[in-house]
């Protein structure tokens, strides 16, 4: 059988797919762990009262515990799948990010390279996110790219900050205020990942089918 070879964008632009397609795939895993623990939320659910005797020893409510016991499963898979898909979302927009600078620059990555430790957990290569504007103007998408942009490093930022005010004992009331309000802006940094890398894919397949990456 002929050994067939893959021009270097077709597998690059297939490597870019697989980091997308994983970055949506533990997105949706992440959604349905945040329904199921939704769903066994002791205080959404009607109690029942009922009683239960373990002979010489206590008495339980087997609702109740059975409730908790499920709460605490479904929160540990959340939290799992919650950290798998930030991972894998901060993988597909620097992965992605990286092959664009690459092409942009002239040269021709058949794949994305990313580091990637024993845990599994991928390493950013830059600790922002490189600007397009000037290497992409004339792209129609570019604006969205560069608001992504700022979005992430908006987040990240908010982040780092949450992580500051976590290591405090003791916090002062505005602290408080702008410890919660930190989290809130970082809770949607994985979103906001996953959403730029689908637009710096897309502006790789416009380097790559308009013949300026050649």
């Amino acid at each position: 059988m002929p050994h067939t070879t893959i021009a270097w964008f077709d597998s690059l632009t297939e490597s870019v797919a697989a980091l997308g397609a994983a970055a949506r795939e533990t997105r949706f895993a992440n959604q349905a762990a945040r329904a199921a623990l939704w769903a066994v939320e002791p205080g959404r659910l009607q109690p029942v009262h009922g009683l239960l005797s373990v002979p010489g020893k206590y008495m339980i409510r087997p609702h109740d515990v059975a409730l908790g016991q499920l709460h605490d499963l479904c929160r540990s898979h959340q939290c799992g799948t919650a950290a798998l898909y930030e991972n894998m979302a901060r993988a597909y927009a620097y992965g992605t990010a990286t092959a664009l600078l690459a092409v942009i620059k002239g040269e021709q990555p058949q794949f994305v390279e990313l580091c990637r430790d024993e845990a599994g957990q991928y390493s950013t290569p830059f600790s922002l996110l490189p600007d397009f504007r000037e290497a992409l103007g004339h792209w129609v998408g570019i604006d969205r790219l560069d608001a992504l942009r700022w979005e992430v490093d908006s987040r990240q930022h908010a982040a780092d900050v949450a992580d500051a005010f976590a290591q405090c004992e003791e916090l002062a009331d505005y602290e408080s205020a702008a410890l919660t309000e930190a989290r809130a802006l970082a809770a949607g940094l994985a979103d906001s990942w996953c959403a730029y890398g689908e637009q710096a894919e897309a502006a790789l397949h416009f380097l790559l089918t308009s013949g300026e990456s050649q």
